[in-house]
C-alpha cells in the first residue's frame, strides 16, 4: 500500500486515526450512558405507573404526582436519549426505497452531504433547546399545579440527545465519505 502523503488511502487513514476513531470512542461511550439513562427512565416509569394503578384501583388512593413526573421527565428521556445509539446501530427508520433506485455513485456522493446538513440542523436544534433550558433554569420556571415541576430538565434532556445525535451524524458522514471502501 502506497502511503504517499497525497494518496487518498493515506488521507483516509489519517482521518480515521486522528479524528474518527477517537471521537467515535467518546461518542459511543456517551451513547451507552444515555441508553442506560433511557432504560432506567423506562423502568422507573413502569414501576411508578404500576404502583399508582395498584394504589388507585386496590386502595382508592393515588399518587397525584405520577402523571406529571412521567410525562415531563421520564418519557422525554425514554424517547430522546436513545436516538444516537439507534442511529449508530442501524435501528433507526430509513427509506430504502429511494436509496435502492439511485445509482450507487450518486448515493455515495449525496448521502454524506445529507448527513452533514442533518447534523447542522440537529446541532442548531440542540443549541436552541439548550438556550431555552438555560433560560428556564435561570428564571426558575415551573409548571403550575399541585407540585411546581421544574421545566428546564426536559429541555436539557432533549438538547443533550440532539447534540450527541448531531455528532453521530457527522461521524457517519465521515465514514461514508472517507472511510468506506
Amino acid at each position: 500500500m502506497d502511503m504517499h502523503p497525497y494518496n487518498s488511502r493515506f488521507f483516509a487513514a489519517a482521518i480515521s486515526r486522528y479524528f474518527y476513531k477517537p471521537v467515535d470512542k467518546v461518542v459511543s461511550n456517551l451513547e451507552r450512558f444515555l441508553l442506560l439513562l433511557c432504560s432506567l427512565a423506562i423502568l422507573l416509569a413502569m414501576v411508578i405507573t404500576a404502583i399508582d394503578v395498584v394504589l388507585r384501583y386496590g386502595f382508592s388512593e393515588q399518587l397525584g404526582w405520577t402523571f406529571d413526573f412521567v410525562m415531563l421527565y421520564l418519557l422525554p428521556a425514554a424517547y430522546y436519549l436513545a436516538f444516537s445509539y439507534a442511529l449508530k446501530n442501524g435501528a433507526h427508520l430509513s427509506v430504502d426505497f429511494f436509496v435502492d433506485k439511485l445509482p450507487a455513485l450518486l448515493t455515495k456522493m449525496v448521502y454524506p452531504v445529507i448527513l452533514v446538513i442533518g447534523a447542522a440542523l440537529f446541532f442548531y436544534i440542540a443549541y436552541l433547546m439548550a438556550e431555552q433550558a438555560y433560560a428556564s433554569f435561570k428564571g426558575g420556571e415551573t409548571l403550575f399545579g399541585s407540585i411546581s415541576w421544574l421545566t428546564w430538565p426536559t429541555g436539557a434532556i432533549m438538547s443533550a440527545s440532539f447534540f450527541v445525535f448531531s455528532v453521530r451524524l457527522v461521524l457517519n458522514a465521515c465514514r461514508e465519505a472517507f472511510l468506506k471502501g
